[in-house]
């Protein structure tokens, strides 16, 4: 039994077929074999399971409100807010976007929306200022 599956498992690996896919060709095509339960009747469940979970789901809702912030000029307006604050420091265009990273974790929770949100807002400011290349592309 191993190795009719170790010999299949490299005929795949050989056609240049990618490790993923030829280890689940090779697990629903011996399922028969090993398993008294055919894993074909539990696939929907698995992936059903997998896919249900909260944190998955509220990953596109936080991007979503950070787009929707983003939208409605309230990103703009709030790093705007946080250049003008903070333009006294030296590296003032990052320290405002410390300060509007901070605003908007704040606001919504999360640091994937908080990324996507204000890396989307500070790409105007930054091509218009006269900072040069290395500044720019480190924050």
């Amino acid at each position: 039994m191993i190795a009719t599956t170790m010999i299949l498992l490299l005929v795949l690996i050989g056609l240049s077929i990618p490790v993923g896919a030829a280890l689940g060709v090779l697990g629903l095509t011996l399922d028969p074999l090993f398993s008294m339960l055919p894993l074909s009747r539990a696939l929907g469940e698995l992936s059903w399971s997998a896919s249900n979970e909260f944190l998955l789901v509220a990953i596109p809702l936080f991007i979503m409100l950070g787009e929707v912030l983003l939208r409605a000029g309230f990103a703009e307006r709030m790093y705007g807010a946080m250049s003008l604050w903070l333009s006294w420091l030296p590296g003032g265009l990052m320290h405002a976007n410390i300060g509007a990273c901070t605003l908007f974790a704040a606001t919504s929770g999360s640091s994937v929306a908080t990324a996507a949100t204000v890396g989307t807002a500070t790409t105007n400011p930054y091509s218009s200022a006269a900072s040069p290349l290395a500044a720019r592309s480190a924050s």
